[in-house]
Parts: C-alpha cells; sequence; structure tokens
C-alpha cells in the first residue's frame, strides 16, 4: 500500500495511522500484535516508531523507502573533503605506507559499490538472535546420551571462572548459584539452518535492507559519522554501557561488535554485515581499523575462506516480515 511508504507514512494523522496499524495486524502471521507508538533518538535522528510484539520478541514497522547506499571514497585531492575525511584517509595512507590514492582505493575495495535501491515496508525484529548458539535446559539433558556435556558441567561447578566455552560444542555461564547452557548449532549448510530457524512467513534482511535500516539515513562511513572518535564507549576498549548497543532512530539495536557478524541474504546465497568476526580488532589493529568492519558499506573481504559451521560461531540474525 502507498501509505505504508515513507513519505505517505510521515504525513498520516495519528487516527489514520492507527487504521494502518489495524491493516498491517490483518496481514502479519498470527501472534502478532501492536503494543506501543515510541520515540527513538540517535545519531542527530529523531522517528516515532510503531512497535509490535511477537511471541515476547519486539518488531518495529519500517515503511518502505528508497536510500542511496554504498561508500562514497574520498577523493584526496578535492577541496569539499571533510576534516574528518581528510583524517580517516591520512589514517590510512600512514597505517598502510601508502599513498592518499592507494589508501583511498583500498578503502573502496572494503566497501559495496554506490548505488540507490528501493526497499519495500516490513517488520523487523528489533535484537539479534545468537545463530550458532542455542539455550538448553540442563535438566533435560539424559544421563546416558549425553553423559559427556554433564560430565563438563559438573567440572564447571567447581571452576572459579564465571563462563567457559568449548569451541562449537558448549558454553557455560553463572547466572548467580545457576549455570546456563548453550549448545551449537549442528547445521552443515545455510540452507539446512534456515530451513529449521527461519519460519514460514518469516525471512532474513538483505544486504540492502540491511545497510539501509543500520545507516537509517546517514550517508557518513559509519552510522554516527566518518571518525572512531577517542571519546566512544566501545566493547573491548571501555567498560559498559557501550554506545554501538543502543537503538538507533528506527528502533533497531545492533551487536556494535566486529566480532559478531548479522546473517543478512546476498544474491549468490548470504553473507555477515557489521564485523570480520575480531579479525581486526583481534591483531591489535586498535579503534579505527579493529571497528571498521562496523562500517555501514564493509563487506569483509576473507569471509568466503570460512565454512559454513566456522562462519556460525560468530553470527547473529533477526527476522523480518515483508508486507
Amino acid at each position: 500500500m502507498d501509505s505504508w511508504n515513507r513519505q505517505q507514512w510521515n504525513a498520516l494523522t495519528k487516527d489514520e495511522r492507527q487504521k494502518q496499524i489495524e491493516n498491517l495486524l490483518r496481514q502479519l502471521p498470527s501472534g502478532f500484535e501492536w503494543l506501543r507508538t515510541e520515540t527513538f533518538e540517535r545519531f542527530g535522528q529523531t522517528r516515532e516508531n510503531e512497535v509490535f510484539a511477537y511471541q515476547g520478541r519486539e518488531f518495529v514497522f519500517v515503511p518502505g523507502d528508497t536510500a542511496r547506499l554504498g561508500w562514497t571514497g574520498i577523493e584526496p585531492s578535492s577541496a569539499a573533503e571533510t576534516p574528518a575525511r581528510r583524517r580517516l584517509l591520512a589514517f590510512f595512507e600512514q597505517q598502510l605506507q601508502a599513498t592518499s590514492q592507494e589508501a583511498s582505493t583500498y578503502l573502496n575495495k572494503l566497501m559495496s559499490p554506490i548505488r540507490e535501491v528501493s526497499t519495500g515496508p516490513m517488520l523487523v525484529e528489533r535484537q539479534t538472535l545468537s545463530a550458532g548458539w542455542y539455550p538448553f535446559e540442563i535438566d533435560e539433558l539424559d544421563p546416558e546420551e549425553d553423559a559427556d556435556l554433564l560430565e563438563e558441567v559438573e567440572r564447571f561447578r567447581s571452576m572459579p571462572q564465571q563462563s567457559l566455552e568449548i569451541y562449537q560444542y558448549l558454553r557455560l555461564e553463572r547466572n548467580g548459584d545457576d549455570i546456563r547452557l548453550h549448545l551449537f548449532d549442528d547445521s552443515e549448510t545455510f540452507e539446512e539452518w534456515s530451513e529449521a530457524e527461519v519460519e514460514a512467513g518469516f525471512d532474513l534482511l538483505t544486504e540492502d535492507e540491511w545497510e539501509t535500516v543500520y545507516g537509517a539515513g546517514a550517508t557518513t562511513l559509519f552510522p554516527w559519522g566518518d571518525e572512531i572518535g577517542e571519546s566512544m564507549r566501545l566493547k573491548h576498549f571501555a567498560q559498559a554501557p557501550y554506545e554501538l548497543e543502543l537503538p538507533n532512530s528506527l528502533g533497531l539495536c545492533f551487536p556494535g561488535d566486529p566480532y559478531i557478524k548479522e546473517l543478512v541474504l546476498a544474491p549468490d546465497g548470504y553473507t555477515g554485515k557489521g564485523g570480520d568476526g575480531g579479525n581486526n580488532i583481534h591483531g591489535g589493529l586498535g579503534r579505527l581499523l579493529g571497528y571498521l568492519p562496523t562500517a555501514t558499506a564493509f563487506r569483509d573481504p576473507y569471509e568466503q575462506e570460512l565454512d559454513w559451521p566456522e562462519l556460525l560461531d560468530c553470527l547473529v540474525y533477526r527476522r523480518v516480515v515483508r508486507l
């Protein structure tokens, strides 16, 4: 419907929006309910959003929109470049021991191309879920079939650590006197995983949709600008609360952690956005290079070297309902 596109939606009165919300509910999978209208403010943008719920998980209505996506690049000789972009380019010149043009070309290769896209109206899950790890009740473990797991749980009880992870097998975390168990998904392919985890009526964001809702209209390298400020509270560099975990102006929350990627659809199957699995930051490359993978247009150049189970270890996902 035309009224579900951004420009028309913003022009509706409160009563007209309520009627459209009723129309929306008739199109959604059974179990959805409208909760409230909430205003979110982030990175200089303020938006009034409709919040829905499905089985205890919140979703926001995102009207259809047209957006310009991709990294515009930096023209070293251009007088129009901002001081922030010049500092960014100078940093990469120094790090790469390269010329301005070489540094600019390097950045461009890491980013998705400039393009104009139109996205349809949809409901988008506010928080992500782990794609690779799922909770499991310890009381439901079978004493015989799960003897190895139970042995690890008992060993953890006697340890002083707050958490324990065995790669692609189990995670144990203390919650007061209780212990929480997470097991690793055993799917071998994306198709096998999605068939089990993405129920009928739901889907995943495409890369275009992800860049649209993550950037929320910003044309800068990151949703907040072209730099990583020294005062920004970043995970792995400061104590919580972390700035990048807060909702954006659409009410959506992103991990804001280079170790984590969000699973999205791509023309050739799938990809991860918002991180590089921690390659840069784990390599001790500092704040800007470490957090470069959280840039809106960033594409991990080494992702294809990982098979599905390896990638799954660092993936999160969110569901969408297209209207």
